[in-house]
């Protein structure tokens, strides 16, 4: 297995999009109050941008990619949030393309961005903005796309695993885990508690039971899922809520 991105950033890693070989995390500071927005190219595992911010504020949030461009809500600072504007970013070069106060996002197939504000009739009321200047043309996820399943403790497969866990590394899995089998690849990942904490691991073995990676994720109160993540090939996980490892598979 080949290390492929190894970053760390200066928050925690709070949000993920992806599309096609590009994904963007959210990064947020919570000493600071900031967000900040990092993209990546999962295909040759460089980053296309760090640590950007269109704006000084914690009010920021992804939406998504679409084609060539992220789009990010803007919020109210309030306790329940409500979108108050969206702003269009290039992917490639991290140029804002638009920004558009007032209005929320509804839907974009990397042509056509839609937006809608409710009138007072509380019913919606619809605008569109071509924010492609050549036609996209959407990319089409693989059919093979591989889906991790979480098995809690009370599904029939959990047992399974649990002696698999067992008397390949002697430990006893608690609560849950993640379970993927790409190639000839099993990918675990797992809990134990100690210390009046869980502790996340991630496992990689092959068929024949050989141990690839073995890597220690986080400490938390509780557990998790969709702790790991494969993308173009490339396992993807967080670890210690600040750094995004992947390996290619």
């Amino acid at each position: 297995m080949l290390k492929k991105i190894e970053e760390a950033f200066g928050g925690k890693i709070w949000n993920t999009a992806f599309f096609n070989n590009k994904m963007v995390l959210e990064i947020r500071d919570e000493t600071s109050r900031q967000v900040s927005f990092s993209g990546l190219d999962l295909k040759t595992g460089k980053i296309l941008w760090k640590d950007f911010s269109p704006e000084k504020s914690w009010w920021l949030g992804l939406v998504g990619i679409f084609g060539n461009h992220l789009i990010l809500h803007k919020y109210s600072d309030q306790q329940k949030p409500e979108p108050l504007g969206v702003i269009v970013i290039n992917i490639d070069t991290c140029a804002i393309k638009e920004k558009i106060e007032d209005w929320i996002f509804f839907s974009c197939d990397g042509n056509i961005l839609v937006l809608y504000q409710l009138d007072e009739s509380n019913m919606p009321v619809y605008h569109k903005i071509a924010i492609e200047t050549e036609p996209f043309y959407d990319f089409v996820p693989d059919q093979n796309e591989h889906l991790v399943r979480h098995y809690p403790d009370s599904s029939p497969y959990f047992p399974t695993i649990f002696r698999f866990l067992y008397q390949l590394i002697n430990i006893e899995a608690q609560n849950g885990v993640d379970y993927l089998e790409v190639n000839d690849k099993i990918i675990i990942s797992y809990y134990i508690y100690r210390g009046n904490q869980f502790q996340n691991y991630l496992l990689v073995t092959n068929k024949e039971k050989q141990i690839l990676l073995h890597d220690f994720i986080a400490e938390s109160e509780g557990i998790g899922i969709d702790t790991f993540s494969m993308k173009s090939s490339i396992l993807l996980y967080i670890k210690n809520q600040n750094q995004l490892i992947g390996y290619e598979i």
